[in-house]
């Protein structure tokens, strides 16, 4: 068991505990980052979710991180939105999150933020290099320093005091009158969004908040199969919206007033929509970035609005990074904003450079209490797309070969295909598109696509998945 079996990419590093992952191994990656930072103040913000294994992960990185001479703020439990938050209201040079996201409760990890936001392939490169070297058993064989630990437990208090400049609480407040259902998950949103929902006047009521016997109270990913005390409870007492996190709450789901669980890119759009009219009658330029996975209402809502939108290769950190450079290029009359549809998490980073669930629930609040408009009303004035996924296993196959065979296959059968990085993305303008996405998490290429006409949709995934079996199978 060692580094080289983990799933070590720019989404971070991830694995089963206690099979491929342990703390042993954690300790080195820790080491290995810590030596990556260069700075004379290698200052690094920690935090987890609530995974039981994420205490001993915790400790492994502390103990890591102190041979490599780092100092170390700890957040504890934590929100990743949160955590990533304070790391740059800290201008800490580093930070590591313990979680394993919406992955089961056997599995967890770590990711590692640079000094802008998740690493690049480059860095993640170094990193890998210096865990290679005999370096890393030569600092242990040496007596670490004395560990410059600060545990922090504001970050939620700091966190809401900066949203509150996002969003007029007190304005929100006066006119809200919603019933709003909750289900945490158990997750570490749960000691962030209710409170914030309850300061912005909803009247809330809590599931799945809790462990029950030391376990999870539901399934961890928020999909509607896992979600069926949150459907159920949103229906029989006429809850107006219903919210559901992952375990570190960077995702969002969303429960509509009649039950409808909606697709990811729901919430996106819901907020993109509001955004988008709320300046569409300034002299502000409004760009809205999202990757190649996102639905296509987005281009007809842009359309609609005149607003550029900006496609990225999938992967948070692309976001984060294109994001940032529109900021410094664009006038600083422009909005910049966007986010990932597939996990409804909105990315505002002129407050938050990075997924934010929990940004996103109070955001739609702030929407239903301003159109006075139910969820189901606003749904369905939204641009109307049908999309189909599939998930195929490719472990063990040689995927550059795969990716690059599959892309000549495309071509051949008269597609333009664009590539960016292992992506594949052919369609036609904002009628459909199919997308080959190599998982950055797991081994597993998976296929969505999308179309106005949901048979097309349907047809589309199911060519296309063949395809891709076909030529696995002759690798």
């Amino acid at each position: 068991m060692g580094e080289k079996e983990l799933i070590f990419t720019i989404s971070g590093i991830r694995g089963i505990v206690g099979k491929n992952l342990n703390a042993e191994i954690v300790k080195r990656i820790a080491l290995a980052y810590g030596l990556w930072l260069k700075s004379d103040d290698k200052t690094i913000v920690l935090g987890r979710d609530t995974r039981p294994s994420g205490q001993s992960l915790e400790t492994a990185i502390i103990d890591g991180l102190t041979y490599a001479n780092c100092n170390i703020i700890n957040l504890g439990i934590c929100p990743t939105p949160i955590i990533i938050y304070m790391k740059n209201k800290l201008h800490a040079l580093g930070g590591i999150i313990v979680s394993g996201s919406h992955n089961p409760p056997e599995w967890n990890g770590i990711k590692l933020l640079s000094k802008k936001t998740f690493l690049n392939n480059s860095e993640v490169n170094e990193i890998s290099k210096i865990l290679q070297k005999n370096i890393i058993d030569h600092y242990f064989q040496k007596e670490p320093s004395q560990p410059q630990i600060t545990e922090k437990l504001t970050a939620i208090d700091e966190y809401i005091q900066g949203l509150k400049t996002m969003l007029n609480f007190e304005r929100i407040k006066s006119k809200n009158s919603l019933k709003v259902a909750l289900d945490t998950g158990a997750g570490a949103g749960k000691n962030a969004t209710p409170r914030i929902l309850k300061e912005i006047g909803c009247n809330i009521k809590l599931i799945n908040n809790d462990f029950k016997n030391n376990k999870f109270p539901r399934e961890i990913e928020p999909i509607e199969k896992n979600l069926k005390d949150l459907i159920n409870l949103v229906v029989d007492e006429g809850y107006n919206i219903g919210f559901a996190h992952d375990c570190d709450a960077d995702r969002i789901a969303i429960i509509g007033d009649d039950g409808t669980c909606y697709p990811e890119d729901i919430g996106l759009a819901i907020i993109s929509d509001f955004i988008f009219k709320q300046y569409s009658q300034t002299n502000k330029k409004v760009v809205f970035v999202t990757n190649l996975a996102s639905s296509l209402a987005f281009e007809a809502l842009a359309e609609k609005y005149n607003i550029q939108v900006i496609r990225t290769p999938v992967g948070e950190r692309f976001l984060a990074e294109k994001m940032e450079n529109l900021l410094k290029k664009e006038h600083s009359s422009s909005i910049v904003f966007g986010g990932e549809g597939s996990c409804g998490g909105v990315m505002i980073p002129q407050f938050n450079n990075t997924r934010d669930g929990i940004f996103a629930a109070s955001k739609i609040v702030e929407i239903l209490v301003e159109t006075n408009k139910k969820i189901s009303s606003l749904v369905s004035k939204l641009p109307k797309y049908y999309a189909f996924r599939e998930y195929i296993k490719t472990k063990g196959k040689n995927l550059d070969k795969l990716i690059s065979q599959l892309k000549t296959d495309l071509i051949s059968n008269g597609e333009t295909v664009n590539q960016i990085d292992q992506d594949l993305r052919f369609g036609q303008g904002k009628d459909w598109f199919a997308l080959i996405h190599p998982s950055n998490t797991e081994p597993i290429i998976r296929v969505i696509s999308e179309a106005s006409n949901e048979s097309f949709a349907k047809k589309k995934l199911i060519s296309t998945s063949e395809r891709i079996k076909s030529l696995i199978s002759n690798l």
